[in-house]
């Protein structure tokens, strides 16, 4: 972390186009920032797969997915990613977890409940069961309402390889039992694998 309270906007600054950062409001430029600093477990200014691998692990989420991660994020194709092409790729990733989020919250309150959820697995041909459903929930659920706020279900899908639903029940399988975040994100409990398509 930067020494003084403005170090982490000037390098910003400086790893950024000016007009995506002015785009950027400061909390979010200071979480992500957060993020990867966490990531980056060597601290040189990079992450690359064996970082974002041993981060995963730390919270629970497959390592599977920091390849999948690097192959969208790194721009320049150098096998590792910078502060900016991380920043560039998660801003555009919440973009797309926004809209699939508004799509299941069929009520506008801001929040996907348990029968939104079930509805929306209905809509896609996903057989599952109330209680399939809860515990999938519960993964993303960090203040225990048995509601999913957006900032929830950023937090939980901020690796997932996609935004569509299919692929999403994917990465929640995937995750493991312990994952209560140092990386701001939630943790799940053991689940069942019984999601059968029709």
């Amino acid at each position: 972390m930067p020494a003084n309270g403005g170090g982490g906007a000037s390098r910003l600054a400086r790893v950024m186009p000016p007009h995506y950062l002015h785009e950027l409001p400061a909390q979010d430029e200071e979480r992500l920032e957060r993020i990867f600093q966490r990531l980056d477990l060597d601290g040189n200014g990079r992450v690359d797969v064996r970082d974002l691998s041993a981060a995963l692990r730390e919270v629970g989420v497959h390592s599977q997915y920091a390849q999948k991660f690097l192959a969208r994020s790194d721009r320049t194709k150098s096998g590792d990613i910078s502060l900016a092409e991380f920043i560039h790729y998660v801003r555009e990733h919440e973009k797309n977890l926004r809209l699939q989020f508004s799509h299941l919250d069929k009520n506008r309150d801001g929040k996907i409940d348990l029968e939104e959820l079930i509805n929306s697995f209905k809509e896609l041909g996903i057989e599952i069961s109330r209680e399939e459903a809860t515990k999938l929930l519960q993964r993303m659920d960090q203040d225990g309402s048995l509601n999913i706020s957006f900032d929830e279900w950023r937090d939980f899908l901020l690796y997932a390889p996609s935004t569509t639903l299919r692929d999403i029940v994917e990465y929640w399988h995937h995750a493991t039992v312990r994952y209560r975040s140092k990386i701001h994100m939630d943790k799940p409990e053991h689940t069942s694998h019984h999601l059968k398509p029709k």
